[in-house]
């Protein structure tokens, strides 16, 4: 989930730097013009060469910058939250050489401050705060004053000018606080909210997908009910006329045959039992141990020639847990994998703690290759030749459905290892 929302808010991250150099654009603009305005027609004494310098540096940056985002595949927000840096120290310059503070465009350290405030993580935003609040606090008391032509004297060093400069300071670092608690918490919520939003989809379209998957098993019991039906009865017609033969082979493959079709019709039956009323004991408290050990009874009862191993880890008092008849088939369904891919051996180890249970599936089959591990439950994908994957899909959702996780890992030498997390707040 964490790469899927990363994922959907990095074009984000990338669009809002483009943003970020329009607007450092347009703002170098603005002020040459000012500038220049302030030198010929207001006849301030300004010292050009510094300046020119200054929006040069500027310029190569952002050409810098932007031949970057035709490399990178995604910005990071250290490099954002550095682009806004570099602006802030930019501003700087400019507002020391033209009268620091006493600068009518000295609130202009806000603009950097506020987009941290919007689209950077609080720490940024902190960060930023006390970068342009140092800096407007450095240029009350450092700056270059600004001189007019036809009167060379130090414009501002009358004693009110100078209590004005004092409450703009104040202001500005109150200000700077106010936004990077008050505009980050609600930049912070606006994530949460679409990082939520994400999350529902994803949880729509898995539920919708498993709303179609048990209509469609249902479809399939009616269906394939009459057909099993009739190999059912011509099995049973079979073994009766091959008695007379007293044909060992025949008779072995034959009940094999009608084992099979016996296996299908209970499966159907479940299916079918499950989709009209819940289990009789779904819902009760049982103790962990004891849940489990009944799912793996059920389970055993087809595969008596696996090599089986259970360890219980989990100490005294044993919690219990609801069980959950969803559960229950997904537990199985990983058994019924981790069997089919190493009969020879399969290892359950059950463990617990205040708040949880751990279930550890581990197998010494072939495994599977990291892009497979990667989609493994996510997408309907299967190690098996004639294998769907649905069972995967399935238990991966009604584990996720009662809070729970599940991992699939490589196990070395070979093999895979499923790890299941459930909590008992469920």
């Amino acid at each position: 989930m964490t790469k899927l929302v990363s994922k959907v808010l990095m074009p984000l991250v990338d669009e809002n730097l483009r943003r970020l150099l329009s607007m450092r654009a347009l703002s170098m603009g603005a002020q040459l013009i000012v500038i220049l305005f302030a030198e010929y027609y207001l006849d301030l004494s300004l010292p050009l060469n510094l300046i020119g310098i200054t929006l040069i540096c500027l310029v190569v940056w952002s050409v810098f910058t932007l031949f970057l985002l035709t490399q990178l595949d995604s910005i990071s927000s250290d490099f954002f939250f550095f682009q806004l840096v570099i602006d802030v120290l930019a501003l700087a310059v400019f507002l020391y050489l033209t009268g620091g503070a006493t600068n009518p465009f000295a609130w202009f350290l806000l603009v950097p401050h506020s987009v941290a405030a919007t689209l950077l993580p609080k720490v940024y935003v902190w960060l930023m705060a006390i970068l342009t609040s140092l800096t407007y606090t450095l240029l009350v008391f450092f700056h270059r004053p600004l001189i007019h032509l036809d009167h060379p004297m130090e414009m501002g060093v009358g004693d009110h000018f100078s209590e004005h400069i004092v409450g703009m300071w104040i202001g500005f670092v109150l200000l700077t606080a106010l936004m990077a608690y008050f505009v980050a918490g609600m930049a912070g919520s606006l994530r949460n909210r679409n990082e939520s939003l994400v999350k529902m989809k994803e949880q729509i379209f898995r539920d919708e997908r498993l709303v179609a998957l048990g209509t469609m098993a249902a479809s399939a019991a009616h269906e394939l009910g009459t057909p099993l039906g009739t190999m059912d009865v011509v099995a049973h017609e079979l073994s009766l006329e091959l008695e007379p033969l007293n044909n060992a082979s025949f008779n072995n493959q034959l009940s094999i045959i009608q084992g099979q079709i016996k296996r299908c019709k209970n499966v159907l039956s479940a299916i079918t039992q499950t989709a009209t009323m819940d289990q009789y004991d779904t819902g009760q408290l049982l103790k962990v141990g004891e849940y489990f050990h009944k799912a793996l009874a059920q389970w055993r009862l087809s595969h008596l020639d696996v090599n089986f191993i259970k360890i219980i880890k989990g100490k005294e008092p044993e919690p219990k847990l609801v069980s959950d008849i969803a559960l229950t088939y997904a537990f199985i369904n990983i058994l019924d994998n981790a069997a089919d891919a190493s009969p020879s051996f399969v290892q359950v180890t059950l463990d617990w703690d205040s708040e949880q249970v751990i279930l550890l599936i581990e197998d010494q089959g072939n495994g599977m290759d990291a892009s497979q591990l990667a989609v493994l439950g996510a997408q309907m994908v299967s190690s098996k030749e004639a294998g769907l994957g649905i069972g995967t899909y399935l238990a991966k959702a009604s584990i996720e459905r009662i809070g729970g996780e599940i991992r699939w890992e490589s196990r070395s030498p070979k093999g895979l290892r499923v790890s299941i997390t459930i909590p008992f707040s469920i």
